[in-house]
């Protein structure tokens, strides 16, 4: 019989670890459907501090709208609004103790983090009340520690996610070509997705789908600059990130 599982994710460990390893931006829809891979899953709660940068605007909304537990958990700040300590580790603990003394049935916990912080926490789990404990976390950053102290399994990027990724940014190159060719004034929204839906690489059969996946793209962040020709801030137009290492990996520019 499936065991009732809980997931606990350290968000700011998973997402920056997921940026430096895949060069892109972790997407709240990977998130959720590696929390729910284990199977048996009755509890999803998600930690950050969602007030950062750090996270696209509407990534805690779209994890709200999975009916996922997006918890916010504000770091103390100096004056100068720089962060003076981490509150979400604790926040964690607290949760995972209130878990085991009011949620009984649950027989599996599992971690999404890779900080050797919560070795003690895992080592409680695991031997003071007997649970099955598994650590998930991004590849090279995981600490030894909690590798060696219960299974662990790998946070891996979406391939096939990926694979639309690249053919976007090779795209978007060949776009940025025909500008300096003088071929267009700029890269506006329409274009881009036009070319994506006419292009058939993306197999979308309808327009609105390409225009979803441009969409998806921009709230992802960091692949795409926005900026405004001239002087004027009417025109709203698109150029690729070439510091993005992804970018860079798949233009081949390191």
């Amino acid at each position: 019989m499936e065991k009732d599982t809980a997931v606990f994710v350290d968000l700011e460990n998973i997402y920056i670890g997921f940026r430096k390893q895949y060069g892109r931006e972790l997407t709240a829809g990977e998130l959720v459907d590696k929390a729910r891979s284990f199977g048996g899953v009755k509890l999803i709660s998600v930690y950050g501090d969602f007030s950062e940068l750090t996270y696209p605007e509407r990534f805690k909304i779209e994890l709200d709208n999975e009916g996922i537990q997006a918890i916010n958990v504000p770091k103390d700040r100096d004056r100068e609004g720089k962060p003076l300590k981490n509150k979400i580790d604790m926040r964690i603990v607290v949760d995972i103790f209130r878990a085991l003394n009011f949620r009984p049935e649950i027989g599996r916990y599992i971690f999404m983090t890779g900080d050797k912080i919560f070795l003690d926490v895992v080592n409680l789990v695991r031997n003071d009340f007997g649970k099955e404990v598994i650590v998930c976390g991004i590849e090279g950053t995981v600490a030894q520690v909690l590798r060696d102290a219960v299974p662990y399994d790998p946070f891996t990027a979406d391939v096939a996610h990926d694979d639309k990724l690249g053919k976007f940014i090779l795209l978007l190159d060949r776009l940025e070509r025909e500008l300096l060719e003088g071929r267009f004034t700029y890269l506006g929204w329409k274009l881009v997705i036009d070319r994506i839906y006419e292009s058939g690489e993306f197999g979308f059969e309808e327009w609105n789908e390409a225009r979803d996946f441009f969409e998806g793209i921009k709230q992802e962040g960091r692949l795409v600059l926005k900026y405004y020709p001239g002087e004027s801030r009417e025109i709203e137009a698109y150029k690729l990130d070439r510091r993005n290492p992804l970018v860079r990996r798949i233009l081949r520019l390191n």
